[in-house]
């Protein structure tokens, strides 16, 4: 009987040492978010461009070959944005741009012309949106070509910028005549309006960081700045030209963008495979 007792007893030791060394939790697998299988669901970017900006100006009347105007006037200028994008396929941004429209006139006297350069305030409102259209590297996150398009309102205070006046005489075998030519320079009093559409390639350098280059055509719908010329002759009018500035032309520039919000797409841990 006492044999029988002993033995029970070793028997249930042994069961509960075994028991003692059963784990008590499970602990997950360790793995580093790969970009491949857990792709961007949406992020939120700050977005700084600098560029290089062409726009035209329209001439109505070159007053007989007295004034012109170039083709169109380039500078380098800038644009801050906030941006928004959807799993990486679709992105919407806006924010300000320091980007100025130009009236350019030249004043063609011999030896040489004169050049006047007039801008507005050099302040619009931007709004874009873009698609991607195809990737150029493995993954597909990397690198690859947008194309966008957007809207611009450029806020005009119809104030007074510049003007002058340039007095001459006119000589011919009977008499002499005195001539002028009175410039007058403002912007308007009403919002301009633009459009763009534009193509770019944007490389992912980083998790966070993002750099892109762009060309955008833009279209202006209403005059910005306005330069009104008066010809007159013997103090009496006998000509007027007009020159205006909308926006309409190009730019190309390069953007850096910095994520400071994001969210990938994890698996959950029940749905884990294989070995880690």
């Amino acid at each position: 009987m006492l044999r029988r007792f002993f033995s029970i007893l070793i028997l249930l030791s042994s069961s509960i040492v075994h028991a003692q060394e059963i784990p008590t939790y499970y602990e997950l697998p360790h793995r580093r978010i790969n970009p491949v299988s857990n792709p961007m669901q949406h992020r939120w970017y700050l977005g700084l461009e600098g560029f290089l900006r062409s726009d035209q100006g329209l001439l109505t009347s070159t007053i007989d070959g007295l004034i012109t105007s170039r083709p169109s006037v380039t500078k380098a200028t800038w644009s801050a944005l906030i941006g928004y994008s959807y799993q990486d396929k679709f992105n919407v941004e806006a924010g300000y741009s320091h980007a100025a429209i130009h009236n350019q006139l030249t004043l063609v006297i011999a030896p040489q012309p004169y050049d006047f350069t007039f801008k507005n305030e050099s302040n619009a409102a931007v709004v874009r949106l873009k698609a991607k259209l195809f990737s150029t590297t493995k993954p597909k996150e990397k690198a690859g070509f947008w194309i966008t398009g957007g809207a611009w309102l450029i806020p005009n205070s119809g104030k007074y910028v510049d003007g002058f006046i340039m007095e001459g005489y006119r000589v011919s075998r009977f008499h002499t005549d005195t001539i002028s030519l009175l410039s007058q320079t403002r912007t308007a009093t009403q919002l301009t309006p633009l459009v763009e559409l534009g193509i770019e390639y944007n490389v992912r350098l980083s998790n966070r960081m993002e750099m892109g280059f762009y060309g955008r055509k833009l279209w202006g719908f209403q005059p910005s700045i306005y330069t009104d010329l008066t010809y007159s002759e013997n103090n009496v009018e006998t000509q007027t030209s007009k020159l205006t500035g909308n926006g309409t032309g190009w730019s190309f520039g390069l953007a850096l963008r910095y994520t400071y919000s994001f969210k990938r797409s994890v698996k959950s841990v029940y749905a884990l495979s294989g070995k880690y």
